[in-house]
């Protein structure tokens, strides 16, 4: 083998040497990164999802219908579950009206001697669903409780109430 040749092979020998030795100072880096600690919600290690820390509130229910009209059919519910403080939220609602004439509809009301008839717990965000069955026919989308809940307001009117069910299933979702 020339000198060249030799010249060559060490110059190649000592550019994978080099290259191993950067994959490994990088490696290093890497490793120092991904173990950093994170600081006032700033980190360069990546961010994943996770678990929510409250759990949803599901409550059930049911307004009955008697010769094709509801009432009374109040509900004074309680949106609580075991992480949060009784009394931190709830919705007080009724079911009014008849099947003649489409005239039902769902208002706030006063129960439990409450004046403001809705409160989502803090940090959650609730809505109401009617349902036929397990069937969702009305979703009232997230309901805001800094509004209007005062006794007697009207949150689901005769236009958006889906006529022609007997019985309805109602159910308030809290995230």
């Amino acid at each position: 083998m020339s000198d060249r040749e030799n010249n060559q092979a060490d110059d190649a020998s000592i550019t994978r040497r080099d290259a191993m030795r950067k994959a490994a100072g990088i490696g290093a880096v890497a490793g120092a990164a991904w173990a950093a600690p994170s600081i006032n919600g700033m980190s360069i290690v990546p961010t994943f999802a996770a678990a929510a820390s409250t759990a949803p509130i599901v409550m059930t229910g049911t307004a009955t219908k008697t010769w094709g009209c509801f009432g009374p059919d109040q509900f004074a519910v309680n949106l609580t579950h075991p992480t949060i403080p009784a009394n931190s939220g709830w919705w007080n609602f009724a079911f009014q009206g008849c099947t003649a004439g489409n005239t039902e509809s769902v208002r706030y009301d006063f129960l439990g001697g409450r004046t403001d008839c809705y409160k989502e717990p803090v940090g959650y965000q609730c809505k109401m669903e009617l349902l036929n069955g397990t069937t969702v026919v009305y979703d009232t989308g997230h309901i805001d409780s800094t509004g209007n809940q005062l006794g007697g307001t009207i949150f689901i009117g005769t236009a958006a109430y889906p006529n022609g069910f007997g019985n309805m299933n109602w159910r308030i979702t809290c995230v």
